[in-house]
């Protein structure tokens, strides 16, 4: 009986040797810079990602911010308004108690108006 696929190895010169060990070394150059490469490729992708995804994080960040700072100038505006429109109204009452007083009588006017230098004096 044979035995099927064994071959007796014959052992190999010193130029074959070097030869394998060459092509060896040179395999194993090829993977690192392959490995190399690859590993580049996946961080730049990485890279490019995280910058993609910052980006849309900032613009969700601000879009709230703004929406932060819309209501607090609203709730500023509404007060202001509020304060407005009061002076408005004192200013208005004003202005009615000076039109009602000039329709008075004129001895009614001079009375008060002395009244008025007494309570000074």
């Amino acid at each position: 009986m044979s035995k099927k696929g064994k071959k007796a190895k014959m052992p190999l010169s010193d130029e074959e040797q070097l030869l394998l060990f060459q092509q060896k070394l040179l395999a194993e150059e090829e993977m690192a810079k392959k490995k190399e490469r690859l590993l580049n490729q996946f961080l730049k992708d990485k890279l490019a990602k995280e910058e993609h995804n910052s980006a849309l994080n900032l613009n969700k960040i601000n879009t709230q911010w703004r929406t932060v700072l819309r209501e607090v100038k609203t709730r500023e505006l509404h007060k202001d308004i509020e304060i407005l429109s009061q002076t408005f109204e004192r200013v208005v009452d004003c202005k009615d108690s000076v039109i009602k007083a000039s329709s008075l009588p004129k001895e009614t006017l001079e009375y008060d108006c002395l009244d008025l230098f007494t309570e000074w004096a």
